[in-house]
């Protein structure tokens, strides 16, 4: 039996807000803020990624790397027009994309959560995968820090419906918090540094300075 597409659901319709500059474009390590976890992404397991953008994003942030033809048909742009009402938004027109894609499970992705890594994205679809083959149910697998569940958060198709009910700021990781989702795997990590979002400019200069150290 063939396994329906593991599809990435990468979220960079933010704002900047906080930032006061698109953050997403900033320089780190040999890349940018906004293209080190899509790297990640497009390296892992899962077999296409979306990534949803509003319709302004010039998308000078993504790595001209990502543009040549070893990683053509690795990655689509999904335009949100509608981003401003909050991230449901940008979470539905992901789910959208893995639907037209038949998309087995999605992994939500955040684009301004720079250190997370091929191996967490892996391991989550290697988890969710294992379920199934045991016989279990399982609409969810989320990463965890600390007993805290966080993004990247990996969703059954079966959630699809429900999620894009979501209003307003309503994300998957409230949804899994909440308890709708029903039953689900957790993998626990303890580096912290993989779930750093970076939403301020203090933010940024400590991941600057993890980068630095190694």
């Amino acid at each position: 039996m063939v396994q329906p597409p593991f599809i990435g659901i990468y979220l960079a319709a933010g704002f900047s807000r906080r930032m006061g500059t698109n953050k997403l474009a900033l320089p780190l390590g040999d890349s940018t803020l906004g293209s080190s976890a899509l790297g990640q992404a497009l390296r892992s397991r899962l077999q296409h990624v979306a990534i949803v953008t509003r319709p302004e994003d010039g998308m000078e942030w993504l790595d001209a790397s990502f543009h040549d033809e070893a990683w053509a048909g690795r990655w689509s742009r999904v335009v949100c027009e509608n981003a401003f009402e909050g991230q449901s938004r940008s979470l539905i027109s992901g789910l959208k994309a893995c639907e037209t894609r038949q998309a087995g499970a999605a992994v939500v992705l955040l684009a301004d959560q720079p250190f997370v890594t091929k191996r967490v994205i892996d391991e989550l679809v290697g988890r969710f995968l294992a379920a199934l083959q045991e016989g279990r149910p399982c609409a969810y697998v989320a990463a965890a820090y600390q007993g805290v569940t966080m993004p990247p958060l990996l969703l059954a198709r079966e959630l699809f419906p429900e999620l894009m009910r979501l209003e307003g700021d309503q994300g998957a990781r409230g949804f899994i918090r909440s308890g709708k989702a029903g039953e689900g795997d957790i993998v626990e990590y303890e580096e912290p540094s993989l779930f750093c979002d970076i939403d301020t400019m203090e933010d940024y200069h400590s991941a600057l300075r993890m980068v630095s150290e190694g």
